[in-house]
């Protein structure tokens, strides 16, 4: 499952000034596993759906082997149905339902082995779990569809079923629907026949056990996009006028598939491989045995196409065929072992598809992710409210960059062997992180059991502060290393093997291994002359935090020549601290020649954080540099030249055209930041214009927002109403509250619009403006962010409200005493800027002619 919804930072403060609480909140329990009184062998589905009435009903048989003798009742997950009857091998039997559990009498003398069939008539008209997408008065062109989404607790919304993922068994769907759609689910299709009533059925077979919470039905009118290779059926869904897009969208599927059965050693595991494309879908995919559901944002148009790829949601759905449908955590405390690998396997397509540098580059994402979540808490925890509360940066990206340092620890002979062991011996299992630690340990030879402990069952990362210098006499170059992360919330000091090289001219690093373990360490190293360059974790395979103080002519020396991006980035960044000519010429030169467009952006980043004159007329000639990413980045920076006229006329012409849709939005985004004569016109005149997944609108709204004018909120305010194109309304309703913070008189009605949105039929909606709130930092409106937790059902809006009422009742009135800060700061901060300025010109002008 892939989530598609704001993130926050580390437990602090947040950026409306406001202390956040930690990952557990008030009221959480330890959460253990569920047992089990049968084994579920097999759940056939007999279902056919109302689509006006939004109902489903029928009958579900589960097919069951008792565990122990005496057995007399089996319980049911079932909300809010209506029951019609159950019978036990076919005969009548007594059940208990209270409209959360259905507890079915089995009778008295039942053995253990015995195996039974219970069948249970019921109807449901779900609230979660099962969903019917349509128009509306607001939104009259959206087609009608029928999607279910059970993960991760919610197939009992619309099926009575054992809705826990440490149970497998096989399953059917036998669905009925309108007779001009079609309907997809788990497995191979068995039949499809027209009633001659108006509908038809489709009948499917899974006939690999797994969980109930893959069990899948999307249905509606769709066009099948045909992949297949001779020995699997691959295919996408999509609307009739999409298919264009969803061929060029799902293209690299099959390369895909072909890779992952190399990397796990073990073959596609199910009949096919279908991806269906439909309306508002609630999450960015879901990885459902053998039919992955996926969001209408994901489908390319050309313009897109140039600088924005689907392949790293497509590649996550689809290693979950194996990670997390095939071996399935066995409770989702161990919920790692599905997303963190499908997000690592993600890494793996862009190593394979596009080269090293790209995989190095979304190491490098991820950890930037998992270090702006608003807390630290261990990947593996069983402390939650709501399943779906774990499922967060820790869990996805956190764990894939773990897993990136394994495979560093191992080697790749070893890792990719000891996953393959993983794959290969728990099929068809729920898993813990035990066993994985136990199949590199048979593969390997080598317990790491240290390395878990400290990585998954512990909070936080290592953060160095790192410094080397050379004893010219002694021909020895020393390195300290300190750990300076703070262990009070449990961080432990972590023990980190890791490499250290030094390299003189352009000939080949020597590197030595070394082993960070207490809180300081000085590393003594031999060498016959003093390096120019020495890198710590040169490759990047350790997740942390690194500071490296290094003299301008190494950062430079480092900047154009090492091999990793990661070094050539932390160069980057380092210059734009230090600042000056030497730092501004090499930065330029990064941005118009680096190989790789992540690096040409850091640089470009760098200039703008050094923000002097010179650095300005660098970033103007940068934006002749090709690869849209770059020109994105360098675009960004300037938008950090407040009040600059020059800037401004160089971005309005490509916020009204560029080659991508992603410059477009940047360059409305920075105008926003100028702050000059003209920006609100130049905006507005952008901000109805369609774009793909509306992103240039988002660019202006959030320009507005950075522009500071009160007139900006009327427009923003209409983004955020039902009705407007939907792809922006929650990236308008959080911008109404960053905008609307600084006009004191237009608060409380702000306020007041927000709280109706807390009832928006959207839930991003929702959770945006639960978030806003918090923004507004007005205590009063805690109550109604109680009110919301107590009446939603998505677990994500349940957190987002819980965790924004505790903040706002904490945070007193420090969110306008912590903006005056910051003000303040900033203003200082551009005084500096043109003191040094003018500094330089002075300097320049005394400097003598030679």
């Amino acid at each position: 499952m892939s989530i598609h919804c704001e993130r926050h930072g580390e437990s602090g403060e947040d950026s409306a000034g406001f202390r956040t609480p930690p990952h557990a909140l008030p009221g959480d329990q330890p959460r253990w596993p569920r047992d089990r009184v049968v084994d579920v062998e097999h759940i056939k589905l007999e279902v056919a759906v109302d689509v006006p009435g939004k109902s489903v009903g029928g009958t579900v048989s589960h097919t069951v082997t008792l565990f122990n003798d005496g057995l007399e009742t089996v319980e049911f997950d079932a909300i809010d149905m209506a029951i019609g009857g159950v019978t036990v091998n076919e005969a009548p039997a007594e059940f208990d339902y209270d409209g959360q559990h259905l507890r079915v009498k089995l009778g008295r003398g039942r053995r253990r082995g015995e195996r039974l069939t219970v069948a249970i008539d019921y109807r449901a008209t779900p609230r979660l779990g099962l969903y019917f997408p349509g128009p509306d008065e607001s939104y009259p062109e959206k087609p009608r569809q029928v999607w279910s989404q059970g993960q991760d607790e919610d197939s009992r919304y619309w099926f009575p079923c054992y809705d826990y993922p440490n149970d497998k068994a096989t399953t059917e769907m036998v669905a009925t629907v309108p007779e001009s759609w079609f309907a997809l689910s788990n497995g191979r299709m068995l039949s499809d026949r027209a009633n001659g009533d108006g509908t038809r059925t489709f009948h499917w077979l899974q006939d690999r056990p797994h969980s109930s919470y893959l069990i899948t039905l999307a249905a509606g009118e769709f066009t099948r996009i045909d992949a297949s290779r001779d020995d699997l059926t691959i295919d996408y869904y999509v609307e009739p006028k999409d298919a264009e897009s969803g061929a060029a969208t799902f293209a690299n599927t099959p390369k895909m598939i072909a890779l992952f059965e190399k990397v796990t050693g073990v073959g596609f595991p199910w009949a096919k491989y279908s991806q269906v494309v439909v309306r508002d879908f609630v999450f960015g995919g879901m990885e459902n045995t053998s039919a992955t559901t996926m969001t209408e944002n994901l489908l390319l148009d050309r313009k897109a196409m140039r600088d924005y790829s689907g392949d790293r949601l497509i590649s996550h759905e689809l290693a979950h065929m194996w990670w997390g449908d095939l071996l399935t955590c066995r409770d989702w405390s161990h919920g790692w072992l599905n997303e963190s690998f499908a997000t690592f396997f993600s890494l793996l397509w862009d190593e394979e598809h596009l080269g090293q540098d790209h995989y190095r580059q979304g190491v490098i994402e991820n950890t930037d992710l998992y270090l702006g979540e608003r807390y630290r808490r261990p990947i593996v925890t069983n402390v939650f409210n709501e399943p779906i509360d774990i499922f967060d940066r820790h869990l996805y990206e956190k764990g894939s960059v773990v897993l990136n340092t394994l495979r560093g620890l191992l080697g790749e002979d070893g890792f990719i062997r000891s996953i393959q062991r993983y794959c290969r011996e728990n099929q068809e299992r729920s898993v813990v992180t035990h066993d994985l630690v136990e199949a590199v340990e048979a593969e390997t030879g080598r317990n790491l059991e240290w390395f878990f402990d400290q990585w998954l069952f512990k909070p936080g990362h290592p953060e160095f502060n790192v410094s080397w210098s050379w004893d010219e006499e002694r021909k020895l170059a020393s390195v300290n290393v300190k750990q300076t992360q703070s262990t009070e919330d449990g961080t432990p000091i972590f023990r980190v093997p890791l490499v250290v090289d030094f390299r003189t001219g352009r000939g080949k690093p020597v590197a030595f291994e070394v082993e960070a373990t207490e809180r300081e360490h000085t590393f003594v190293f031999g060498l016959p002359g003093k390096p120019d360059l020495c890198r710590f974790d040169p490759y990047n395979m350790v997740l942390k935090e690194l500071n490296f103080e290094k003299s301008v002519g190494e950062l430079r020396l480092q900047l154009r020549d090492d091999d990793s991006i990661a070094g050539r980035r932390a160069a980057a960044q380092s210059l734009g601290k230090k600042g000056g000519p030497e730092a501004i010429a090499a930065l330029e030169a990064a941005v118009m020649g680096d190989r790789f467009w992540g690096v040409q952006a850091a640089a470009a980043k760098a200039l703008g954080t050094e923000r002097g004159e010179a650095s300005r007329e660098a970033l103007l000639r940068c934006l002749t540099v090709k690869h849209p990413k770059a020109r994105r980045a360098v675009v960004a920076a300037l938008g950090e030249f407040r009040g600059d006229a020059t800037v401004m006329a160089a971005l309005e012409p490509l916020a009204k055209r560029d080659q991508s849709w992603f410059v477009e939005a940047e360059a409305n985004r920075s105008i926003g930041k100028l702050r000059v004569e003209g920006s609100f016109a130049a905006i507005m005149a952008n901000f109805d214009r369609p774009s793909f997944r509306q992103v240039v609108r988002v660019g202006c709204v959030d320009g507005l927002v950075e522009l500071r004018e009160e007139r900006g909120l009327e427009a923003i305010l209409s983004a955020a109403r039902y009705g407007a194109p939907d792809q922006a309304r929650a990236a308008a309703t959080a911008a109404s509250a960053q905008l609307g913070q600084h006009f004191e008189g237009r608060k409380k009605g702000l306020a007041e619009e927000l709280v109706r949105l807390l009832d928006d039929p959207d839930f991003r909606v929702r959770i945006a403006a639960s978030n806003a709130l918090k923004t507004l930092g007005d205590p009063a409106f805690a109550p109604a962010l109680d009110r919301m937790a107590e009446r939603e059902l998505d677990g994500r809006s349940i957190r987002m409200a819980r965790e924004n009422a505790a903040i706002l009742r904490k945070g007193g009135q420090t969110t306008d005493e912590v903006k005056r800060l910051r003000n303040d700061v900033e203003q200082l901060r551009e005084e500096n800027i043109r003191l040094r300025d003018r500094l330089g010109r002075l300097e320049a002008t005394a400097r003598p002619a030679k």
